[in-house]
């Protein structure tokens, strides 16, 4: 039995208003785009990079990993491990299946290596170097995804 960490109260709402969030806003955005016309392709184009921020946001993916260190620092082993893995598979198949706009994920991508790659450098943590680990993995695996969905699948596992 671990004892009571006062840190995994705070962590667990925090995953749980971050979660909160960008779900709303993918739901947001499939309203909007139920009741607009279809043909506006710049209205569409803002609801895409909407809801691929918001997958972003629940995957942890720089630049939208500010929750993400604290969180996993404050929650057990097996809770980091459960949302450091299996958590991220349904935001990357939506965004596998949705991603038009590559040069907001190309940004994304590369911008995760960088900030990845840089709080790695002097990290003493071992689960906040297991988080940017995560982050810079996230990168390659969708890189990889625009690729070829069989390699990323494969990666992933």
């Amino acid at each position: 039995n671990e004892k009571f960490n006062p840190l995994s109260s705070e962590a667990s709402f925090k995953y749980f208003i971050i979660q909160a969030i960008s779900s709303m806003a993918i739901l947001m955005t499939f309203l909007i785009s139920l009741v607009s016309n279809e043909s506006l392709i710049l209205l569409s184009n803002s609801l895409e990079l909407i809801f691929n921020s918001a997958l972003l946001m629940k995957l942890g993916m720089a630049p939208f990993h500010f929750w993400f260190p604290e969180v996993i620092e404050g929650l057990s082993w097996v809770n980091s491990m459960w949302i450091l893995t299996w958590q991220k598979l349904t935001p990357m198949i939506l965004l596998m299946y949705n991603s038009h706009s590559t040069v907001f994920l190309n940004f994304v991508i590369l911008a995760a290596l960088v900030i990845s790659g840089l709080m790695n450098w002097n990290q003493t943590s071992i689960k906040k170097l297991l988080v940017f680990s995560s982050i810079n993995h996230l990168s390659w695996m969708l890189s990889i995804m625009f690729l070829n969905q069989s390699l990323w699948a494969f990666y992933f596992i």
